[in-house]
């Protein structure tokens, strides 16, 4: 059995630990239960919500494909790029107050969102989708990579290092759920229109996300628990029968001088490239060229997040007990052979088809690359490295989206983009068996 924890936060905290009465059920998992269930309705809303948000937007305002894929797009650039510096805030005060901030910000965002309308100040005039740019890519986007990111997955690694792949796919299952909240927007809007449902949305942001933000934690040991709810005496014990392996933290810049930094942002941002485009693409692909109904291609969408659920729990298991590095590269494989799926669609079994294969193995990446990340780099700084990741993944998920609509834009296929998806994810495959745990430098 192998204890992971950090010297300083245990000496620091040792007297306090030896005082604590441990209960049976370890406080990190309700951590893990909020933030779930903040991801649940967030993910929805904002990520997976948006391809039918903005379909109905394109429809009432003539816009193109492409000019959908470039809000996304920047706002994948502006969560880069304020990546390091909200990671920084969150390990600084914690997350908590952050998820809250956040919250307020994307709320009061699809309120404002709901009345998009060409908007004359003096004698500039703001065109509808200047005006929905700016809130979606530049106000809402702050307020989401904010608190529904960086703070939900700072506070879960932090309570957790043997069961952390566990920890990360339970809270991802709230991703997974979010297609209920797919599904019911797709819903509310049909019967009541885009304006009512953004309305909604944000009225859901204050009375779902802020009240389980409030009960999020940033490390266990000023509570009285270790990562894992270890009890201060299971560590002693540990370390006198030298079982104790005690993990090195890695400082934010210190992590980028590391040879597997550079591997996984390779990797994962090849995955990003695929992964994006496709949930970004994969309505407008199925009800324009694929002549699917917008119920049927909003279903499967939906479909494809709910059945993530199984990838995040079977794979989110596996890592906890074999090489991450492996089972993310079945996961890569996985989503390389659903594209190439989805790309030949011309009936429903294959449409399912596809929406299992690729829904449970995309699921699966997400908690487990996170994973890795803690992993390697440990939990005193893991925003901040969270945060360079995004920044250094942001060409592929700025890029990738609008290059796809670029492409339906000019040829009305979406042939070429997939080929290139697949090409990425092999590409990305070989990056992650690079990634080899990191070593600390001798002091």
């Amino acid at each position: 059995m192998r204890i992971y924890y950090s010297n300083q936060s245990y000496n620091k905290y040792e007297k306090n630990l030896k005082k604590i009465t441990f209960p049976k059920i370890f406080f990190g998992w309700y951590i893990v239960f909020a933030a779930a269930a903040i991801n649940a309705y967030g993910a929805g809303v904002w990520f997976y919500g948006f391809p039918i948000f903005f379909k109905a937007l394109r429809d009432e305002f003539g816009w193109s494909t492409a000019s959908g894929a470039l809000v996304i797009s920047l706002s994948r650039l502006e969560g880069g790029l304020e990546g390091p510096i909200v990671g920084k805030l969150v390990d600084k005060y914690g997350p908590r107050k952050l998820a809250i901030i956040g919250a307020v910000i994307a709320g009061t965002g699809f309120f404002a969102m709901s009345q998009v309308q060409e908007v004359s100040i003096g004698s500039i005039t703001l065109n509808p989708y200047t005006i929905f740019l700016l809130l979606y890519a530049g106000w809402m986007s702050i307020g989401y990579n904010t608190g529904f990111g960086h703070a939900s997955m700072a506070s879960v690694n932090a309570w957790f290092n043997k069961k952390r792949s566990r920890a990360f796919a339970l809270f991802s299952l709230g991703a997974g759920a979010s297609g209920i909240t797919v599904m019911l927007l797709g819903i509310i809007m049909d019967a009541l229109g885009w304006r009512t449902t953004a309305f909604v949305a944000g009225i859901g942001i204050f009375l779902i996300v802020i009240p389980f933000s409030l009960l999020l934690r940033h490390k266990p040991e000023p509570y009285g628990w270790l990562p894992d709810g270890i009890a201060s005496t299971e560590i002693e014990n540990e370390i006198k029968d030298k079982k104790t392996t005690i993990i090195y933290e890695f400082g934010s810049i210190e992590s980028l001088k590391t040879f597997a930094f550079w591997m996984l942002v390779i990797s994962s941002s090849a995955r990003a490239l695929a992964m994006t485009s496709v949930v970004i693409h994969q309505v407008i692909y199925l009800t324009e060229v694929r002549d699917i109904s917008l119920t049927i291609a909003s279903s499967a969408l939906g479909s494809m997040v709910t059945i993530s659920l199984v990838g995040r729990l079977i794979f989110g298991w596996l890592g906890d007990f074999y090489d991450k590095r492996w089972v993310l590269i079945i996961t890569y494989i996985m989503q390389a052979i659903g594209i190439y799926i989805l790309a030949g669609v011309d009936s429903m079994p294959e449409l399912w088809l596809f929406v299992i294969i690729y829904g449970i193995a995309y699921g699966g990446a997400i908690p487990l690359f996170w994973a890795i990340v803690g992993d390697y780099y440990g939990r005193d700084n893991y925003a901040t490295i969270r945060g360079f990741f995004q920044l250094f993944q942001m060409p592929t998920t700025v890029l990738g989206p609008i290059f796809a609509g670029w492409i339906y834009d000019q040829s009305g296929s979406y042939t070429s983009a997939f080929i290139i998806f697949i090409i990425a994810l092999i590409i990305g495959c070989i990056f992650m068996y690079l990634a080899k745990s990191p070593q600390p430098k001798p002091a």
